[in-house]
């Protein structure tokens, strides 16, 4: 052995290590890459149906109709809530119809054009989650990841069809966005009190994010600061809802009544809408594993702070009322839990590189895990817009038609008020729906009535048995599928026997 071979042991030892480290560092990011590649893909799917939907002139939820009658009502000059038996009112409030009616105006109140508004909303709730995350120290990926994460749940499980998600999203989680870095300024207190006033008049839980500003103050930064900023919150909160009720008399039955009377609360939907929203969101519980497991405690005092302490109260609204509410699965998660929830982690991941690792590489698996709930197939859409099409050509030439929930909107645009909206099975007492039920038979025995589009189910306001019942002739089956909600059934378009 040479003294020359001895000696280039150690710088051949070194050269391998920067091999096998080079070696490492490219199949770490290979792996990263083709993760987040895979994720990527499968939101866009998302997106790609979403946008489908969205100009889809056929309806895709039951509820749609109501909100077409709203906003039908503001461009007609009349008060959708004049009274509480009004047509036009809806149980989520004013602020979405009120901004589709600028569109509406521009491009028409068609079904299109609330999805566009409602995509929007959800679009800038997206853009301030960004903001937010970067505004707390997060860097690009790991905030681009809170986006994906939230959008996801956002797209798919809440949706943007005819709903005021989106835009009371963006209120409630602006005025998060402006508090968070100094939640004790008065200035910024001002600012997210108008937002989430605007989101109380888009559904009023969206309300809450001043609350949880006083909240954080009170625990956090001055205890009589946060009170006196919780007592301006609530009487304001007062205020604007008197103001509400004092322009739309009908307001406060339907809106605050409804909401504020379902008080319903199923523990086993609880603990399924946990573990479901769980399962969708391992990456971002990955995330928060992995940050919470290297945080400095000093970190907690900043955004960071704000933010967990914002998906705690989120949290703690779930488990006290909404999580246990019967309404659509994951949507109160999504909403309360989870954009905060996403911030706090992009947040409090930092610099460090294992949060977003252990973000992005369980990305695939959740994609994986989440394949059964994204189903819909978008072949689907052109058959039911081709039956739905039928349907709108029916009602535009009857003079008074009766129709059942999925078909509202379409008699709405057609000129018709429904007396079936998806909102008003809900608005009226069980007394007045038998005295409305009893007003359709009579309609119906008097021939009033010469279209009749209900489906077969005999729920709510208009039943097929009773059309029959009245000696109506059955022209044509109707398969009803509403692709987005993924519901189908059957229905019959129906016509009085000649005179």
């Amino acid at each position: 052995m040479t003294r020359t071979s001895a000696a280039s042991r150690p710088a051949e030892r070194a050269d391998a290590a920067l091999q096998h480290s080079a070696n490492g560092w490219t199949i770490r990011h290979l792996a990263d890459g083709a993760a987040l590649a895979f994720g990527l893909a499968a939101l866009a799917w998302l997106a790609m149906v979403v946008v489908r939907m969205a100009v889809s002139p056929a309806p895709q939820e039951m509820r749609e109709g109501a909100l077409v009658l709203t906003t039908l009502a503001l461009l007609d000059g009349r008060n959708p809530y004049a009274s509480a038996v009004s047509a036009g009112g809806n149980l989520y409030g004013i602020l979405y119809p009120l901004v589709v009616a600028p569109a509406a105006l521009l491009f028409g109140p068609g079904l299109a054009t609330h999805r566009v508004v409602a995509c929007a909303g959800i679009g800038l709730a997206a853009w301030l989650v960004w903001r937010g995350a970067r505004n707390a120290g997060a860097e690009r990926l790991p905030a681009a990841l809170a986006v994906v994460l939230s959008a996801a749940g956002w797209l798919y499980w809440v949706g943007p069809t005819v709903r005021p998600d989106g835009i009371g999203l963006a209120c409630l989680i602006g005025a998060l966005v402006v508090a968070a870095p100094d939640p004790a300024s008065w200035r910024r207190f001002a600012i997210a009190l108008a937002l989430s006033l605007a989101g109380f008049a888009a559904k009023i839980y969206f309300v809450g994010g001043i609350l949880i500003v006083a909240a954080h103050v009170a625990l956090f930064r001055g205890w009589w600061r946060g009170v006196a900023m919780g007592v301006a919150a609530l009487a304001a909160i007062a205020l604007w809802a008197g103001l509400l009720a004092l322009l739309m008399p009908g307001w406060a039955i339907l809106v605050l009544g409804a909401n504020l009377g379902a008080t319903s609360y199923d523990v086993g939907h609880l603990l399924r809408q946990s573990w479901d929203w769980a399962v969708f969101s391992l990456p971002l519980l990955a995330g928060l594993a992995v940050a919470l497991a290297g945080l400095q405690r000093s970190r907690w005092g900043g955004q960071e702070g704000f933010w967990g302490f914002a998906a705690l109260c989120g949290l703690a609204a779930l488990l006290a009322s909404l999580g246990g509410h019967g309404g659509a699965h994951m949507t109160y998660f999504f909403h309360l839990l989870t954009p905060p929830l996403a911030i706090a982690v992009a947040a409090a991941t930092g610099k460090r590189e294992a949060p977003t690792r252990a973000m992005v590489l369980v990305l695939p698996i959740a994609v994986l895990l989440n394949a059964h709930w994204f189903v819909i197939d978008p072949s689907r859409f052109a058959p039911a817009e081709a039956r739905f099409a039928i349907a709108a050509e029916a009602l535009a030439k009857a003079r008074n038609p009766l129709v059942t929930t999925e078909f509202a909107a379409l008699a709405a645009l057609s000129g018709h008020v429904p007396l079936e909206t998806g909102h008003s099975e809900y608005m009226l007492a069980p007394e007045e729906q038998a005295r409305l039920r009893a007003r359709i038979a009579a309609d119906l025995a008097a021939r009033r009535i010469d279209l009749a589009i209900v489906n077969r189910n005999n729920g709510g306001l208009v039943h097929a048995r009773d059309v029959e019942a009245a000696g109506y002739i059955r022209l044509v089956p109707l398969p009803v599928d509403l692709v987005w909600a993924m519901q189908h059934w059957e229905a019959d378009i129906w016509v009085p026997p000649q005179r």
